[in-house]
């Protein structure tokens, strides 16, 4: 008999959006730019389908309106009835579980903010559900900072390329 566990683990924003955004190779100066795009999709979804059946995805409501403000209206935008369906699809899926960000997560993600200097939204992403997740998994070079290495789940990037957002 072989055991399953499913481990609970976060996947960043712009995993997700790597993942649904098909790069236009027409929207590229040259191919290699085009390819190494193509490769971060490619990666993405792959990565994002093996997750959505191997493990429990753990994501705030605020960090699935920031994958329907991207995907419908930042840089090349999806079809709204899809992004709208791919929404509620998350909202509904099985392997997801669902927080909710308090004051208090508020409250630290402005104080790690300022001492930082990184922007409010990757800690509103992550403060609610830390300590309730395995992995953190991001592309975004960000999450290589103290604030949240010392958080305590193991942060890997997929991608194995760290990205300046």
């Amino acid at each position: 008999m072989i055991l399953v566990v499913n481990i609970k683990i976060f996947i960043d924003t712009e995993l997700w959006i790597f993942a649904q955004k098909v790069p236009d190779n027409s929207k590229f100066v040259n191919n290699s730019d085009f390819e190494k795009a193509f490769e971060l999709h490619k990666q993405s979804s792959e990565f994002i389908k093996q997750k959505i059946n191997e493990d429990r995805i753990s994501m705030t409501y605020h960090q699935l309106c920031e994958i329907y403000h991207v995907l419908g209206f930042r840089g090349m935008r999806l079809p709204h009835e899809f992004v709208q369906t791919y929404c509620f699809q998350l909202l509904q899926g099985k392997f997801m579980d669902w927080y909710h960000i308090t004051f208090k997560d508020i409250e630290q993600a402005i104080n790690l903010s300022k001492q930082s200097g990184i922007h409010i939204w990757d800690y509103l992403c992550v403060l609610p559900l830390y300590k309730e997740v395995d992995i953190l998994y991001t592309c975004d070079a960000h999450f290589k900072h103290a604030s949240f290495q010392s958080l305590g789940p193991i942060i890997n990037n997929p991608l194995n390329n760290w990205i300046g957002l």
